[in-house]
């Protein structure tokens, strides 16, 4: 019989406690130890109360014999006409009513008793034995763009259906996907509106059976195959080599837009008294000199949190180094990933950089090699007699091409600092765009580090190449800079030969869910 034969088919057994049952095969018919305690308890309760019940028989036996005499006493002096007194006729009622009362409150607690006990048994009953039905999941709907209507495109999107045509062309989705895992096949289509919805809504998979149709358990590797597909074919889009693509190119255009931004704007200097009240107000408008201006972007990191990797990792897997360690960070007091973030002002991300939380903001730099790269792309590209740099938070180093905000500034330093300042929030407002638009990292109790750490990673970066897609769309936080945002086209032609990800080494001992052994 095939396996769908077997699933459409209603089979039934005994449960077994996991303790006889290899790990492989601990499914919803297997009893952990507290539920085996748990049965063993209800089954004790209804032993008591059945024994209870048993205990209640013979005192509601006898109340029943006395009703029974006094209704007979009753009946023989009525037959007998006046020879008994009317008083113990009385009398011998209200004795029969009393019994009779007795009797109906024994009786209500014996079946309150036996309900209890019954209760008990039923779910003894449901410990023991397991039934499984086969699932009846919704026919497959809205697998295809034009199934979906205008309303529900955007509503489950953010974009109309002719720009999610336009995902769909230049993301460049296959026909047909393959499960790495399984023998699936998926068509391809249908696993780009999958993955979208999924990292767009953040629902659970059985939640979107009832919108979708079909079997949420084979939504699972369609997502993955979509990550996977991001991961592999845009890498060096978002990371890697990402800068090439706008530096030294559009370096010169980059700082004229940081530095108009910088110049339009004044900073307001409010005098008060000793009370409290202003005095003075001025605004201090200040130009600085583009010819040394260095500024061309900015760059900050951003944290994702997620799932504990486990309580008892190291001594299950026999690790040496405390894989929780590895990922908390005493900062956040949580566990997860911290992303490098550069946003160049024409309005995109131009680089992105994952590792785990632990590591500070300047370990995170040296990891990720950015000043190096940056200093091989802008080699003889002099301002001022030293090389652009990204303007960063005080926390970083001062490094040819990382410029952090002055220490101990002289005046017109301290100026700059202001006003890079609040430059400088355009990225904040990136990341609070990442929060916004992609709700699967809303929970992260379910980002599952240490069993799918690889593909916590890869969604990571993707997620970040999928906003600097919906940049080009619907425009970006570059209007602050006054400028138009490139196009998909410009982003990603289709024409475009892209390189695959390089093979990166993670490290000898954890490599995001893969552990390896020397």
């Amino acid at each position: 019989m095939s396996r769908r034969g077997r699933e459409d088919e209603e089979t039934a057994g005994e449960r077994q406690s996991r303790r006889r049952t290899s790990w492989q095969h601990r499914d919803t018919s297997s009893l952990s130890p507290a539920q085996m305690d748990e049965r063993d308890t209800y089954f004790r309760f209804a032993e008591d109360m059945i024994q209870k019940s048993v205990e209640l028989l013979p005192i509601i036996s006898s109340l029943l014999m006395n009703l029974t005499s006094y209704y007979a006493i009753i009946q023989q002096w009525s037959s007998i006409g006046s020879t008994v007194s009317a008083n113990v006729v009385s009398r011998a009622r209200e004795k029969m009513i009393q019994c009779k009362a007795a009797f109906d409150n024994m009786t209500l607690l014996l079946v309150w008793i036996k309900s209890y006990a019954q209760i008990a048994l039923l779910h003894v009953e449901d410990l023991t034995f397991f039934s499984r039905r086969p699932h009846r999941f919704p026919d497959e709907c809205y697998r295809t763009i034009e199934s979906i209507s205008s309303h529900q495109c955007y509503s489950w999107f953010g974009v109309d259906q002719h720009q999610l045509q336009a995902l769909y062309r230049h993301w460049r989705i296959p026909q047909h996907f393959r499960a790495r895992s399984s023998r699936h096949r998926f068509e391809g289509e249908a696993c780009f509106i999958i993955f979208m919805y999924h990292m767009i809504k953040g629902s659970p998979f059985t939640e979107m059976s009832l919108i979708f149709g079909g079997d949420p358990r084979k939504m699972s590797p369609m997502f993955e195959a979509m990550v996977n597909h991001m991961y592999e074919t845009f890498y060096h889009k978002i990371s890697g080599t990402s800068m090439n693509q706008w530096i030294p190119q559009h370096l010169d255009l980059c700082r004229e837009l940081m530095y108009n931004a910088l110049s339009r704007g004044a900073i307001e200097e409010t005098v008060y008294d000793n009370d409290g009240n202003p005095v003075d107000v001025d605004l201090l408008l200040h130009h600085f000199d583009f010819d040394s201006f260095r500024p061309f972007g900015v760059m900050d990191d951003f944290a994702i949190r997620t799932a504990t990797p486990g309580g008892s990792t190291s001594r299950r897997q026999g690790f040496t180094d405390d894989i929780q360690r590895v990922f908390y960070s005493g900062y956040f007091k949580d566990h997860g990933l911290k992303v490098q973030v550069v946003y160049l002002p024409m309005g995109l991300i131009g680089s992105v950089y994952v590792t785990e939380l632990r590591q500070n903001d300047n370990g995170v730099q040296n990891m990720s090699g950015l000043n190096d790269y940056l200093l091989t792309l802008l080699r003889g590209r002099l301002v001022g007699g030293l090389l652009p740099a990204l303007y960063v938070d005080g926390i970083f180093a001062n490094l040819p091409t990382i410029l952090p905000r002055y220490r101990n500034p002289t005046p017109e330093q301290h100026l700059m600092n202001m006003r890079m300042a609040s430059l400088r929030q355009i990225i904040e407002h990136v990341f609070g765009d990442h929060r916004t638009r992609f709700r699967i990292f809303w929970t992260p109790q379910y980002l599952y580090i240490f069993n799918q750490g690889v593909k916590i990673r890869r969604m990571a970066l993707v997620s970040f190449f999928i906003l600097n897609c919906y940049y080009c769309i619907n425009g970006g936080r570059c209007a602050k800079f006054q400028q138009v945002p490139p196009t998909l086209e410009e982003y990603i032609p289709l024409d475009e030969e892209l390189l695959p990800p390089p093979a990166v080494n993670l490290g000898q001992i954890w490599d995001y869910g893969q552990p390896l052994y020397n």
